[in-house]
């Protein structure tokens, strides 16, 4: 199968680092290795490229048709049998519309990798020229999706890379016992406000870094891991624990380094990872924080859980076993895991 595979990530920016983490590079990859030809289009390194002014406002004004073209004939002359993209919001419907114009019979999937209360109005837009919409959240969300004219859509987990992804030796100065990293909270309506309190709770009583928050610097690329495979305890909670079967990618970035994760319950967990095997749930600060006394003096079981949880992850959600998921239901319909849900 032929496959363009159209994002609005910059891929050629100081960003660079994040590259290895990233659901696009980890998507190229899982597809290649079963057998398909990917042709990798970025329409905002291509808007940068034909702006003779190397801002992203300049570019939007004066390339936004070359690339548009540029993209209509590279579809022309490739004829891909399926169309994927991501970072919905930043692609311009005109530019989808386009695209189904001139390939007429590839099939079109949207996959959307955030989160929100609601139907994101700008994802909604592309969504609707998709022929699959799938995103890493189920429940009402993604039925609203449904209700307001996406033709099919389904929960599609974070994929993992077990050749990039794994424990490693790490300087003293990333070493913790207890870490969170990123926001504090997002510029968001209806996120949960446990998140804000449990991370300010545990800074202040168990002494947990964080990086992102706080006063604290984000950090990518080698830091970021250095920085997972240095605590003995990493806490995963989103800004929306009432998604069914909705986790951060950084559940995966944790499971897949080898960390010992503590992670806010959401609907349907169990169906992705089992409960004192792969990691610990919890769902309330009192919880969190028993199950951080337990394990910080349980080093055996703390590894064990480690080993077993990044064992899964790499094992049943790897780039390669989830684009074989995406090209299942692009091309059949159907989902055979046990976590699937299709509508």
């Amino acid at each position: 199968m032929k496959i363009l595979y159209l994002t609005a990530r910059r891929a050629l920016c100081r960003k660079l680092p994040w590259q290895a983490t990233n659901h696009q590079r980890k998507y190229v990859k899982g597809l290649i290795r079963n057998g398909h030809d990917v042709m990798d289009f970025s329409y905002s390194d291509a808007l940068m490229q034909f702006s003779p002014f190397k801002t992203v406002a300049w570019a939007l004004r004066r390339a936004r048709r070359k690339v548009i073209g540029a993209l209509v004939a590279l579809a022309r002359e490739y004829e891909p049998d399926m169309v994927l993209m991501t970072n919905l919001p930043r692609l311009p419907v005109e530019a989808v519309s386009q695209l189904k114009q001139t390939v007429p019979d590839a099939v079109f999937v949207g996959m959307y990798s955030d989160q929100r209360a609601e139907c994101d109005p700008d994802v909604l837009a592309v969504a609707r020229l998709c022929d699959w919409f799938l995103a890493t959240g189920a429940g009402r969300v993604l039925r609203d999706y449904r209700r307001r004219g996406v033709p099919h859509c389904a929960f599609m987990p974070n994929p993992a890379d077990p050749d990039v992804e794994g424990p490693r030796p790490v300087p003293p100065r990333w070493r913790s016992d207890v870490l969170f990293t990123g926001k504090l909270i997002h510029k968001l309506t209806g996120q949960d406000p446990q998140r804000e309190d449990l991370i300010r709770m545990l800074v202040a009583r168990k002494g947990m870094t964080v990086w992102g928050c706080l006063g604290r610097p984000s950090i990518a690329g080698r830091d970021y891991v250095n920085a997972i495979c240095g605590a003995k305890i990493a806490l995963s909670i989103n800004a929306f624990n009432d998604v069914p079967l909705y986790h951060s990618d950084r559940l995966t970035h944790y499971l897949g380094h080898g960390a010992f994760v503590l992670a806010k319950y959401v609907p349907g967990s169990e169906l992705l990872f089992e409960d004192q095997k792969h990691l610990c749930y919890f769902r309330t600060p009192e919880q969190c924080t028993e199950l951080i006394d337990r394990f910080g003096a349980d080093e055996a079981g703390r590894k064990a859980i480690a080993a077993a949880g990044m064992a899964r992850v790499h094992e049943a959600f790897n780039c390669r076993v989830l684009a074989a998921h995406v090209v299942e239901l692009a091309t059949t319909g159907r989902c055979d895991a046990p976590w699937a849900d299709v509508l």
